[in-house]
C-alpha cells in the first residue's frame, strides 16, 4: 500500500503535549490523586500510547522513543504507588503497561507487569464488573501481566473473565478471535488473525468518513487526527504482536495501524529467536 498520513507531526505534538514527558510529579499532580485517583494519568498514558504510534508512523528510532518513554513509564508507576485510590486504576495500569510493551527494556517492562494488578483487584478494592468497566479493564492487566511473568494458567484465568465482563465504550482492547490464539502461542493462527483485523480496521476506515481522506491511483491518504486512542486504534494488537516478536515470533505488521518500524532490527529478533533455539544454544 502506498500510503500518505497527512498531520501526522502536528497530532504527534498534540498527544506529546498531552502526555506531558517532561513534568515532574508536582502538587498538581498529588492533589489529583486525592481528588480523582489516577484518571489524569490514565489520560496521559492513553496519549503516550498515541504518540508511539505516530513515532512509528514517522520512522523515529526506537532508541529515541524509548528516551522519552521509558522514564514516563517510571513516573506513572510512582503516581499508582502514591495513590490511595482504586479510582482509574484498572484503566492506567493498562494503558501504561502497554507503553512499556511499545518500548521498554525488558528490566522495567518486568517490573511494570509485576507492579500492575489483575481481576482481583488492589487498593482494599475490587474492581466492579459495571460503570467504568473496571473488572474488563482489570482482568486484561491480568491477562498481559501474567502472559509477560510466564505464568500461563493465571494469563488463562484471567482471560476467561474478560469475555463476560461489562465493557465501557472509551476503552476496547482486542477480540477474542486475535487474543485466544497468542494465548495459545498458536502463531500461525495469531498471523491470520491479525490479517483479519487489520482488514477490519480499513473497512471501518472507509466508512467512518474521517480516516481516509482520499484513495486513488494506488495512494491512500489518511490521517491519526481526531483518533481516541483507547478504543479506535489496535494498542492491544500491537502490544501483543509487541511481546510475541520479543520471543523471535514473526508476527504480521501493517503500514499504517502497526507500522513495521515499530519491530525491532531484524538481527536482534534472529538473535534472540537463535538463543531460544535447543538446536542453536549447542552450538554455542
Amino acid at each position: 500500500m502506498n500510503l500518505k498520513v497527512v498531520g501526522l507531526s502536528e497530532s504527534a505534538a498534540k498527544a506529546e503535549s498531552l502526555a506531558e514527558f517532561d513534568r515532574p510529579i508536582d502538587r498538581q499532580m498529588e492533589i489529583g490523586l486525592l481528588k480523582s485517583g489516577l484518571q489524569g494519568a490514565a489520560h496521559r498514558a492513553e496519549c503516550c500510547m498515541g504518540w508511539v504510534w505516530r513515532q512509528w508512523l514517522l520512522g523515529t528510532p526506537r532508541a529515541v522513543i524509548s528516551k522519552r518513554i521509558e522514564p514516563f513509564v517510571e513516573r506513572g508507576l510512582e503516581l499508582r504507588r502514591r495513590c490511595r485510590s482504586y479510582d482509574y486504576l484498572a484503566v492506567h495500569d493498562l494503558f501504561l503497561l502497554h507503553c512499556a510493551i511499545f518500548t521498554s527494556n525488558e528490566a522495567l517492562l518486568k517490573a511494570v507487569a509485576e507492579g500492575i494488578a489483575d481481576a482481583s483487584g488492589d487498593k482494599d478494592t475490587k474492581p466492579l464488573d459495571r460503570g467504568r468497566g473496571e473488572l474488563y479493564a482489570a482482568a486484561w492487566c491480568g491477562l498481559m501481566k501474567y502472559w509477560i511473568l510466564g505464568q500461563q494458567e493465571n494469563a488463562v484465568e484471567q482471560s476467561d473473565l474478560i469475555w463476560k465482563a461489562y465493557r465501557d465504550n472509551t476503552v476496547f482492547a482486542a477480540s477474542k478471535l486475535l487474543a485466544v490464539p497468542w494465548l495459545k502461542r498458536d502463531w500461525k493462527a495469531f498471523a491470520k488473525a491479525q490479517k483479519k483485523d487489520f482488514e477490519k480496521l480499513w473497512n471501518r476506515a472507509r466508512k467512518d468518513c474521517w480516516t481516509i481522506k482520499a484513495e486513488s491511483s494506488g495512494l491512500t491518504v489518511v490521517t491519526t487526527e481526531r483518533y481516541q486512542i483507547g478504543h479506535q486504534w489496535c494498542w492491544a494488537h500491537c502490544g501483543m504482536a509487541l511481546l510475541a516478536h520479543r520471543e523471535g515470533v514473526e508476527v504480521v505488521t501493517d503500514p499504517f495501524w502497526f507500522p513495521a518500524s515499530a519491530i525491532a532490527n531484524p538481527k536482534a529478533q534472529a538473535d534472540r529467536k537463535r538463543l531460544n533455539d535447543p538446536n542453536q544454544l549447542e552450538m554455542l
